[in-house]
């Protein structure tokens, strides 16, 4: 199912205004508008692409660059995709809110047409539109429930699914809309917010039975994970799943870092929720109870500067912290007290078996955790161990285990940590695990965040407890500014790549790519048939006419820098290297007598020294040599002309002999 075809009314700030934007090279529909009345119309298209270009099983049915300079509307456009849903004429309100509910309705009219296995439906909102195509049409509206419902159950608009991915800070709208299955999912640096707390949720506490402070105490531990601990774990499934499957990765030959693996105290997650939870101001809070009591009862007497040396007595004090607050424990009972990490793993087993015995109700949650931890520790037995020289207090202190690239122990991890997120319904490691070490180039973590957030989107069901599947038959695949932060080398890989990884991933759906660009590498990638020029005139966005353009597939990016970028003929030097080298020329260009006499300034030796070091610096060589002979005739200006000739050709064999190429 593709998207070919789509009309916007008005965009939120009516920047977009009644345009209608094509998105198949192979088919051509403009929309007349005349005093409130709509018509659709068709032409015939001039080139066509070939079926299967892009992709010859099918399952990438097209790609589509959207190009222009800063502020044209590439984002607007995207957002407007992306928020699209068949919204109807609100006809359910009071009069006094006529004005509001029509202003609305103005921005929600839409036309979208697919191709739906070889049919064109056109799916439309709008009262008076007249369709002069031929095409069947699917008008959408609120008093025909029936039909709404049989356009939402057919293969129409709904049985899509929407990816919006992007690394910029100003990205498309968050949010994720599901419905058992996934209607649109925005994926950035500001919505991984939102799903790492719904990831935390599910996978790492148990919701049931909970008892008094031990329920807040996993409020506070999902509350305090960070987004890049969340993005972490999406980095080792993609790292794991390029590992394990024989595809195209762009990635896969330039991450080889090793991992850097600690856990968190639950005394640090504490802090970071109180400040200080040990200082007077907290004393009263009831998780207090139960840290007293292990620190200064229990622990007593623990060495924890072990704490510095085996990062496993970390996660098994914070499973002995958990299971006393659930137990709600507020005096020792008798035990003996804790004096090092045997003593208290065995303390830990020895309350698990209790808690079986008694048929607690988060007796298996807290087996299952110990067991996990087992697991872990024995995954990563062998790995270096880096202590810390900080002091213990220090809540700066990190003891880290190094897990080796292309180590036994690194497939090893990856697969554990797998394990915790897909087998496992709850993970108690996950809590408190960091994983660091991949210490990424810019250009590298924005296509990691890339096709790491691509590969979390199928296995959504194992995050959102509202998922059942993730994904509906059809997908559109929306990215903004596809290039931010990639080096040309990397751009030039990146469509081919991406085609790879999504035929990888979604090999049994239907795929649908429209991305924004502002690199003519990328684009250079793409027929000109399947680029939508915008560009800004009087504070709108217009869409330039495609026959201004040149063909961009496999073209010079340096035409492509003029042609696609709108930089006509500015040309394709930065700003302030072109004020500098008309600066040099303003001051060594000569004036015309009016008899004809052409008259060289008379430059002090200091300014021709200046100046020439100046024009070293210029790299285009036609250019550089040109203001090199106009300052040697500035140089030499009151030499007769033999003279002066002599002097040029001097100074062109000294440019020569020190080894520049002129």
């Amino acid at each position: 199912m593709e998207l070919v075809f789509f009309y916007v009314n008005q965009s939120s700030s009516k920047f977009i205004e009644k345009k209608g934007f094509n998105f198949s090279p192979n088919y051509n529909f403009y929309v007349e508008y005349t005093e409130g009345k709509y018509v659709l119309k068709q032409r015939e298209c001039k080139t066509k692409l070939p079926k299967g270009f892009f992709d010859e099983k099918l399952c990438i049915m097209n790609i589509t660059a959207i190009v222009g300079e800063n502020g044209s509307g590439k984002t607007t456009l995207l957002n407007r995709l992306s928020n699209y849903n068949g919204s109807v004429k609100d006809q359910d309100h009071n009069k006094e809110y006529e004005d509001f509910f029509n202003e609305r309705y103005e921005k929600d009219k839409i036309i979208s047409i697919y191709l739906e296995e070889s049919e064109l439906i056109c799916y439309h909102n709008i009262e008076n539109l007249q369709n002069k195509t031929g095409i069947r049409s699917s008008y959408l509206y609120q008093d025909s429930v029936e039909l709404m419902q049989i356009v939402r159950d057919s293969t129409g608009f709904e049985n899509i699914s929407k990816i919006c991915l992007s690394n910029s800070m100003y990205a498309l709208e968050d949010g994720v809309s599901t419905n058992q299955s996934i209607s649109k999912i925005s994926l950035n640096v500001n919505s991984l917010k939102t799903l790492k707390g719904i990831f935390y949720q599910k996978k790492c506490r148990k919701v049931s039975s909970c008892a008094g402070g031990y329920y807040a105490f996993q409020d506070i531990l999902c509350h305090s994970k960070k987004v890049n601990e969340f993005q972490q774990i999406l980095d080792i499934l993609y790292l794991r799943y390029i590992s394990n499957n024989d595809i195209e990765s762009i990635l896969a030959n330039n991450i080889h870092n090793t991992l850097e693996i600690k856990f968190q105290t639950f005394r640090k997650c504490l802090d970071d929720k109180f400040n200080d939870f040990t200082s007077e101001a907290n004393k009263d809070l009831s998780l207090r109870l139960h840290y007293d009591l292990l620190v200064n009862e229990l622990l007593a007497d623990f060495d924890f500067n072990l704490l510095k040396v085996d990062i496993f007595a970390v996660i098994y004090m914070n499973l002995l912290f958990e299971m006393i607050t659930y137990l709600r424990f507020d005096k020792y009972i008798g035990r003996p007290s804790i004096t090092n990490k045997k003593e208290l793993v065995d303390y830990v087993a020895n309350l698990i078996k209790e808690l079986l015995e008694k048929k607690s109700g988060y007796a298996n949650f807290f087996d299952e955790a110990f067991q996990e931890i087992k697991e872990y520790e024995q995954v990563l037995h062998n790995c270096e161990m880096f202590p810390c020289s900080l002091p213990i207090s220090d809540s700066g202190y990190v003891s880290y285990k190094q897990v080796k690239y292309g180590s036994n122990e690194y497939e090893k991890f990856l697969s554990v940590v797998e394990k915790s997120v897909f087998d496992r319904e709850y993970s108690y490691v996950l809590k408190y695990i960091d994983i660091g070490g991949l210490r990424l180039a810019s250009g590298e973590r924005a296509l990691l965040n890339f096709f790491s957030w691509i590969h979390l989107v199928p296995y959504f069901n194992y995050i959102s407890n509202d998922v059942q599947e993730s994904l509906h038959d059809n997908i559109l695949l929306l990215i903004d500014e596809i290039d931010l932060y990639c080096h040309p080398l990397w751009q030039q890989k990146l469509v081919y790549y991406l085609i790879e990884e999504v035929k990888a991933q979604f090999s049994e759906k239907k795929v649908q790519i429209i991305f924004t660009t502002h690199s003519p590498v990328v684009l250079s990638d793409i027929p000109h048939s399947n680029i939508i020029y915008l560009k800004r005139e009087n504070e709108k966005c217009i869409i330039d006419e495609d026959n201004k353009h040149s063909e961009t597939f496999g073209a010079n990016i340096y035409k492509l820098f003029n042609d696609a970028f709108f930089l006509g003929g500015k040309g394709q030097i930065g700003e302030f290297s072109k004020k500098k080298i008309q600066e040099i020329i303003d001051k060594i260009k000569p004036e015309t007598k009016n008899g004809g006499e052409i008259i060289y300034p008379d430059l002090k030796k200091e300014e021709v020294s200046i100046l020439e070091q100046q024009i070293s610096l210029i790299g285009e060589k036609i250019l550089r040599d040109k203001l090199y002979e106009m300052l040697y005739k500035c140089k030499y200006s009151s030499l007769e002309l033999r003279e002066k000739k002599i002097k040029i050709y001097e100074e062109k064999i000294k440019r020569l002999q020190n080894g520049e190429d002129i």
